[in-house]
């Protein structure tokens, strides 16, 4: 991940000491302090089961805290700069840049920023590390899946009204680096050309979402094992040794075209909540499945208390890398092409997820600005079995 370079012994609590006690610098910047945090716990049912939600053991912890510090300052009446800082316990608190940009505000209703921003992948992107502000402990994880989600460009803002109707457009451009986690390996990752849109449409307590995304992207898997001798890279080499380079291309994960789509509606009476996401995930010519992913919530409001159910489900394609190669062909040394099918097919059906998760969840808003939650996940997943997951938080805004 990419961090912010402070010495090693300065924690969050120094740098938000020494940011809130600078009072003249704030004074002269006009500059504002906003935070959000979220101190988080669980257990699962069997520790021998499917791990899930970051929880392994019957044992109930509290290792899934996170600590964000937002900063914004006006630098002249069309111009300003924000930036936010957030420490994670799963990352051993280190100091992660997770927003930095420029804002320039071209009119009442358009703004242009520049610099790392959130892609707008999802309806609660923009919020997605502030609990305190949807109904979840975290949105659910079949749909918020994907393991980056900052890019580093520019993007373009407007808001209006069509009708009766409020709109919004946002339209971006811009790449990403970093590594993610392939099969259990740290994989170099990083989009080129990434651009997308997104849209809402919205009246009173009603909003409809869509977005669509592309790009280039990499991921180099060359080191990734597929046994205790061979890894995709060398597996890779050994297609084109027998004529099926465009197969072991399937393999790298280069350049390859990639999209993705979303769909969404979020529903706010006072009394009653809704929300609903359907995404699709597709890097074509590839060994990554099509993943599709949805979930649907509804809850119901009794003062400061709000009680929600959720189901939400992964259902991915299989891609088809061995698609080309010739079945019962005999080769020397692996015999014959069926292994090389065999192998395509196995590396490919790592990449599938099939699950079902139903959650029950409640929420108590104890004062403004900060709520209790308290979570249930029942999981059914087609490979690893079931799994229940018990989940508590606070979280709050300050």
């Amino acid at each position: 991940m990419k961090k912010l370079k402070f010495p090693r012994k300065l924690s969050c609590v120094t740098l938000a000491s020494f940011l809130l006690g600078s009072t003249s610098l704030v004074q002269a910047a006009d500059i504002k302090f906003s935070g959000f945090l979220s101190i988080g716990g669980g257990f699962v049912d069997d520790e021998k089961g499917l791990p899930y939600g970051g929880y392994s053991e019957e044992d109930l912890t509290f290792d899934s805290n996170l600590l964000g510090l937002q900063v914004t300052g006006n630098i002249s009446d069309k111009l300003s700069a924000t930036a936010q800082i957030i420490a994670r316990s799963s990352d051993d608190y280190s100091l992660n840049s997770e927003w930095a940009y420029l804002t320039w505000q071209v009119s009442d209703n358009t703004k242009i920023r520049a610099g790392r921003l959130r892609t707008p992948f999802y309806m609660f992107s923009d919020s997605l590390d502030v609990g305190y502000s949807y109904a979840w402990i975290t949105p659910p994880r079949e749909v918020y899946s994907l393991p980056f989600n900052n890019v580093d460009g520019l993007d373009v803002y407007s808001t209006g009204t069509l009708g009766s109707f409020d709109t919004s457009i946002q339209a971006y451009f811009g790449g990403f680096s970093d590594e993610v986690d392939f099969n259990g390996t740290l994989a170099p990752t990083k989009t080129r050309n990434q651009m997308g849109v997104a849209a809402t449409l919205g009246k009173d307590w009603w909003t409809l979402r869509a977005a669509y995304h592309t790009a280039d992207l990499w991921v180099d898997v060359t080191q990734a094992p597929l046994s205790s001798t061979a890894t995709i890279g060398s597996f890779a080499q050994t297609l084109g040794v027998f004529g099926f380079a465009k197969n072991g291309d399937k393999l790298l994960l280069e350049d390859d075209k990639t999209t993705f789509s979303e769909i969404g509606l979020n529903i706010d009476t006072g009394r009653f909540v809704a929300a609903l996401e359907h995404t699709e995930l597709e890097a074509k010519d590839s060994l990554l499945a099509k993943r599709i992913r949805e979930y649907v919530m509804g809850g119901v409001r009794f003062g400061d208390w709000l009680v929600h159910l959720t189901y939400s489900r992964s259902k991915d394609d299989t891609a088809h890398p061995e698609e080309g190669i010739p079945a019962g062909v005999a080769l020397p040394v692996v015999g014959s092409t069926n292994f090389l099918i065999g192998t395509l097919q196995a590396v490919a059906a790592t990449q599938v997820e099939t699950r079902d998760v139903k959650t029950i969840g409640l929420r108590w808003d104890v004062t403004s600005g900060t709520a209790l939650k308290f979570q249930i996940d029942d999981v059914d997943d087609e490979v690893d079995g079931d799994q229940k997951l018990f989940s508590v938080a606070v979280q709050t805004v300050f």
